[in-house]
């Protein structure tokens, strides 16, 4: 099979436009949903996990570490956000571009896992510790409450998972 150059162009051209409508769309959802992307964050955030501190009575001095704890975690995530941002447009401008420079395809991909597992990392420090400021008691209540919670979630899941099956027939 004898392809020309220009037709190897064009196929990576239209393959080039192909990814970079969804991955716009997908950076568009972000930017422009910032309330609703915060609003869901913060049901995830109360309902994942951190939201369990109020059912764990804390003292108001335990109350004071948790906030310092999360004022430190929520500066160092807006400063991360400032940076995903600014990755995300790089990203794209490699579609973007006439040629496909895959060296500087490859360095964004795993800039962009470091700052995962930073995140990743930041995100479990913070987890530890809070876990340190709560007395024996209120670890012992929080591993209850993460197995309802855990418990509680594979039942959403199983549920959905069975009207998608009966919608799917």
């Amino acid at each position: 099979m004898n392809v020309s150059r220009l037709t190897i162009q064009k196929m990576i051209a239209v393959t080039a436009m192909a990814m970079a409508i969804p991955m716009s769309a997908y950076a568009g959802h972000h930017e422009e949903g910032g309330k609703k992307q915060h609003s869901e964050m913060r049901h995830h955030h109360k309902h994942g996990g951190m939201g369990m501190l109020k059912q764990l009575d804390l003292t108001e001095a335990q109350q004071a570490q948790v906030k310092q704890i999360m004022d430190k975690q929520r500066t160092e995530m807006k400063a991360a956000m400032s940076d995903r941002r600014a990755h995300r447009e790089e990203m794209k401008s490699i579609v973007e571009q006439d040629t496909f420079d895959a060296a500087k395809a490859e360095r964004l991909i795993a800039q962009q896992q470091e700052q995962e597992r930073a995140t990743k990392l930041s995100m479990l420090r913070t987890q530890h510790e809070i876990y340190k400021v709560l007395t024996p008691e209120q670890r012992e209540k929080a591993k209850v409450i993460r197995a309802e919670w855990k418990e509680k979630m594979k039942d959403r899941y199983n549920k959905r998972k069975a009207e998608s099956a009966s919608n799917a027939m």
